[in-house]
């Protein structure tokens, strides 16, 4: 019986001990190919720029622009947006991988990302302005 309670404790701390180093994987591929991403919870801000265009505050000091795959045009008039991941995992590096959700009073207004790019501060200061 203590030999079977010491082979689940053992497989339960594998399994731990792995699923712990997973979330680094696609950051890491993601840094090794180039790309930029982030996490979902760490956006902070948010521009519509367009019906077509939302632009991204994460963290302190960086910004991306998403481009939506169609119109979504309550993301202008909403004072908030989710942005909701895709794909299985919490990163965001490139189209497909997100989707923003506008709350609306018809119901929720589901808009996929097609593109990911960062840009600058400058940029979304002055998309901000309009």
């Amino acid at each position: 019986m203590m030999k079977s309670a010491l082979i689940l404790i053992a497989t339960a701390a594998i399994a731990v001990t792995g699923c712990s180093a997973q979330p680094a994987a696609p950051a890491l591929a993601a840094a090794n190919s180039g790309r930029q991403c982030f996490l979902a919870r760490q956006v902070n801000g948010y521009t519509s720029v367009s019906d077509q265009i939302v632009d991204v505050k994460v963290a302190a000091n960086r910004y991306f622009r998403l481009s939506l795959d169609g119109s979504c045009p309550q993301a202008d008039f909403s004072r908030r947006v989710i942005l909701r991941t895709t794909g299985g995992s919490d990163w965001i590096c490139q189209g497909l991988d997100a989707e923003i959700i506008v709350p609306f009073a018809g119901g929720p207004q589901r808009c996929l990302v097609r593109d990911v790019q960062p840009i600058s501060k400058a940029e979304w200061l002055a998309d901000r302005r309009h």
